[in-house]
């Protein structure tokens, strides 16, 4: 059975994804029925209180804990217990977040006006006018075609954004740390020149290392005219230089996240005409209230199969990040990397990839089979190779563990 600190709603929503993956026989329960060791945890922690959410945590040694958000900066890694595997959704938000940024880009270059109108009031041509003259009003608007912008973050929302940006004739960088070999991006890991940008897309994960990591100082150098757009987390950006900096016209913004949410009334940044705010709904979309729910069940079907699967070469590490300063932290891994193994979710009743499976659980997910005594036994580190949304420095032998005990008939 799966425990879950959820809201009443999100059960709900989440109850059939769960159901369509595992099989009918899924069973959740309230994390207060959980054993004391052991167990796996479904967590929306933005919908639980600090405390609370120190107290679910605290209520078992758990094996897993899943997030249902994309990152992890609700938990203090430091004093995480690493044999307790920490996941997040990783790949769920992506669609939506990069909609909201583009969304965000193309009202930024069409604020002047847009070229159509509620009724044509344009007079009747002369017979020998050109039909389109070059002199023609795009009502103020410039448009994508041609324009600089920055994605900071190469996770899965920066890899999705990036590549509708460049289609639609955008000059895209990517602010990493390092470079990918082949990729057809500019990246970059100089703040300067991410800043020198019609448009700055914020999409990094909050750690230590990017708290403020657009202060006053790198704000300073920013191009005059850039748009920010942040649809992360609001302690990346230095909110006072970039309040000042807008109210004084040199920058414009899109916020999605503010410090605190909501702001105070009265707050500059609720009435500067430089500044839209939205309250933290850029993740929404008409299907993403539950979409958790399947990169939960991508990771299950890969804890399911990791010791009958072939391993990944145990020396690449899926969870690197890319963007200056970043060191191993949540937010930037991708099921899209290159070289990550991802084994596809289940269909109802089906074995997952690569594993034989002669009995189905009462969970309705395939057991994995046993590997051959002469088979060689992958590491550790190449076993946690093949989960999408793990969160370092944190293993998954002890799910891995859960798992198999869950997916063996007669255990629940």
């Amino acid at each position: 059975m799966v425990h879950t600190a959820l809201t009443g709603e999100l059960l709900r929503l989440s109850l059939p994804r769960l159901r369509s993956a595992f099989g009918p026989s899924v069973e959740l329960r309230p994390w207060q029925e959980a054993p004391e060791r052991d167990g796996l945890l479904l967590m929306a922690p933005h919908e639980l209180s600090a405390g609370r959410r120190a107290e679910v945590l605290r209520s078992a040694r758990w094996s897993w804990v899943h997030l249902t958000s994309a990152g992890a900066d609700f938990i203090d890694l430091a004093e995480w217990p690493a044999d307790t595997l920490l996941t997040r959704s990783w790949r769920c938000y992506a669609a939506p977040l990069a909609e909201y940024a583009l969304h965000a880009v193309l009202t930024h270059e069409w604020r002047r006006g847009t070229p159509w109108q509620e009724r044509d009031t344009r007079s009747a041509p002369a017979p020998d006018a050109p039909p389109v003259p070059a002199g023609a009003s795009t009502g103020g608007g410039t448009g994508l075609w041609g324009a600089e912008v920055t994605v900071a973050g190469w996770g899965a929302v920066g890899r999705r954004l990036a590549t509708v940006l460049d289609a639609l004739g955008a000059r895209v960088t990517v602010l990493r740390r390092s470079p990918e070999p082949g990729s057809p991006f500019h990246q970059t890991s100089d703040l300067g020149r991410a800043l020198d940008a019609d448009h700055l897309v914020v999409a990094l994960p909050l750690t230590a290392d990017t708290r403020h990591l657009f202060d006053r100082a790198a704000l300073g150098r920013a191009r005059p005219g850039l748009h920010l757009v942040n649809v992360s987390r609001a302690a990346i950006v230095d909110q006072d230089a970039l309040t000042e900096l807008c109210a004084a016209g040199r920058l414009f913004a899109t916020l999605d996240v503010t410090d605190p949410e909501p702001l105070p009334t009265g707050h500059p940044l609720r009435s500067l005409p430089t500044v839209r705010l939205s309250p933290h709904v850029a993740w929404r979309s008409r299907d993403s209230d539950a979409a958790f729910a399947d990169d939960f069940a991508t990771i299950w079907a890969a804890l399911a199969a990791a010791d009958s699967s072939a391993a990944p070469d145990s020396s690449a590490d899926p969870h690197s990040s890319h963007a200056p300063g970043i060191s191993h932290s949540p937010g930037i891994s991708d099921v899209s990397a290159p070289g990550v193994p991802v084994p596809a979710v289940p269909a109802p009743g089906a074995p997952a990839p690569g594993v034989p499976v002669p009995a189905v659980s009462a969970l309705g997910a395939p057991a994995p089979a046993v590997p051959a005594p002469s088979a060689p036994t992958p590491d550790a580190r190449a076993l946690d190779a093949v989960i999408p949304g793990l969160v370092p420095p944190t293993t998954g032998r002890r799910a891995r563990a859960a798992v198999r005990a869950l997916l063996t008939p007669g255990r629940s």
